[in-house]
């Protein structure tokens, strides 16, 4: 990665997808790292055993694979820029809608596994949509660029929220509901922003949506 490369992406007429790429990638992280990590020790908080969240957790990924074959047929046959908004607020739908919950070890097994599922479906869409999403909306010069930079937000993003939630801005002691809360301010921000300023890719050349950037 040429520093050259990287003020390219960072002025006009790319900047503005830089940020909505990193807005998305950033959240993922935020997300995946400060929550979906820390499931395991929110059910064991809630009463479970170890080995029963490991289980659900288990469960609740198998469940979630046939998820991915929405998440193709939203991307490909629907919209680039709607699906990677649908997906980031069927995250924030499932973390908020997991938490208020509350599961316990009284809970409906099913429901939770459930939920979980959905999660890991929501979240799992909206990290597999920025990889072609960033190749999309970059040039061939700039697609290595974008695409190392989409993976350090990501990454960033990951780091930040791990160490929220061991620092304890977002405690694990308080239950899944603070946490499901904060981390769904950044995801927020990353639907609002691929709304607002991202770009459709669907059915459009490379060619044509980078021309299209250089023309605004």
């Amino acid at each position: 990665m040429q520093w050259n490369e990287v003020r390219a992406v960072f002025q006009s007429p790319f900047r503005t997808q830089t940020f909505v790429v990193l807005a998305y990638g950033l959240a993922w992280g935020v997300v995946n790292w400060g929550f979906i990590s820390f499931l395991p020790t929110f059910l064991r908080g809630a009463g479970f055993s170890a080995g029963t969240s490991s289980y659900l957790l288990f469960l609740s990924a198998f469940v979630a694979i046939p998820g991915t074959v929405l998440v193709a047929y939203t991307y490909g046959m629907w919209s680039s820029r709607l699906s990677m908004a649908l997906f980031a607020v069927a995250s924030i739908a499932c973390a908020l809608g997991l938490a208020w919950m509350a599961p316990s070890a009284a809970s409906s097994r099913v429901a939770i596994i459930g939920m979980l599922a959905l999660l890991y479906a929501a979240t799992g869409g909206v990290i597999a949509m920025l990889s072609p999403y960033t190749a999309e909306v970059f040039p061939t010069r700039l697609r290595g660029t974008g695409s190392g930079l989409s993976a350090g937000s990501s990454k960033l993003g990951g780091l930040l929220g791990a160490i929220g939630t061991v620092t304890g801005v977002i405690s694990v002691s308080t239950g899944m509901l603070r946490p499901a809360l904060l981390v769904s301010i950044p995801m927020a921000i990353a639907a609002i922003a691929v709304v607002a300023r991202g770009l459709e890719t669907r059915g459009r050349p490379l060619e044509e949506l980078v021309e299209g950037q250089q023309v605004r």
